[in-house]
C-alpha cells in the first residue's frame, strides 16, 4: 500500500500513515501541502491518501469536507481511525519584531481561543503545515506559532516560551483513489 500525505516526517499526518504500514513493500509519500498532493491525485489511481477531518487549505477555502465532497466519484473510504495528535504547543516569541502569528489552519481556533484570552489583535497567517510554520515563525521573527511540541527547539531560541499545550485526538480518514 502507498499512502499519500502531507510531509515531512515531523507532520502528524507522516506519523498516522506510518501506524498503517504493515509490510516491508508498504510506503509513504510526503506532499509539502495537501494542494500539492491534490493537485496529483488524478495520477494515484490504486493507490491511497490519508487525510486529517481537520485538513484546511492554507491557500484557498478547502477542506476536508470539501474533499471529500468534491471527489466522492473518484475516492473509496477504507478505514476511518481516531489517534491523539502529537502534542502541540503554542510558542511566544518575547523578541518579536513582527507583532503577527504563523500557524497551520487546522489550529486557528487554539490561536484565536488565545488571543481572546490576552485580548491581543495580533494578525494570523497560515502556512501549509507546523512545521512550515515554525520555519516562517523563526525567519520572519514573529510573536506567535503553533507547532508540535517536537520540532520546538527551546535551547536554540531562549526567546521562545510555550504559553499552552495541546494533544487533542484526530479523526483520521483512509481513502483509495478509484
Amino acid at each position: 500500500m502507498i499512502i499519500h500525505t502531507l510531509g515531512p516526517n515531523s507532520t502528524d499526518s507522516y506519523a498516522a500513515a506510518e501506524s498503517l504500514l504493515k509490510s516491508d513493500e508498504d510506503d509513504i509519500v510526503a506532499y509539502p501541502s495537501f494542494d500539492n498532493l491534490l493537485h496529483t491525485i488524478e495520477s494515484l489511481k490504486g493507490e491511497h491518501v490519508l487525510f486529517p477531518v481537520a485538513f484546511k487549505s492554507a491557500r484557498r477555502e478547502y477542506g476536508w469536507k470539501e474533499f471529500n465532497y468534491d471527489y466522492w466519484d473518484k475516492v473509496e473510504l477504507v478505514e476511518v481511525f481516531q489517534k491523539k495528535t502529537k502534542p502541540m504547543v503554542l510558542v511566544r516569541n518575547h523578541r518579536y519584531t513582527e507583532d503577527a502569528a504563523m500557524i497551520h489552519p487546522a489550529t486557528t481556533i487554539f490561536m484565536k481561543k488565545y488571543l481572546a484570552s490576552t485580548s491581543e489583535q495580533t494578525l494570523i497567517n497560515f502556512a501549509d503545515s507546523k512545521y512550515k510554520a515554525w520555519t516562517a515563525f523563526c525567519k520572519k521573527n514573529l510573536k506567535y506559532t503553533i507547532i508540535s511540541e517536537d520540532v520546538f527547539e527551546k535551547e536554540k531560541y531562549p526567546e521562545h516560551e510555550i504559553q499552552e499545550r495541546y494533544e487533542p485526538v484526530m479523526v483520521w480518514c483512509l481513502y483509495k483513489i478509484i
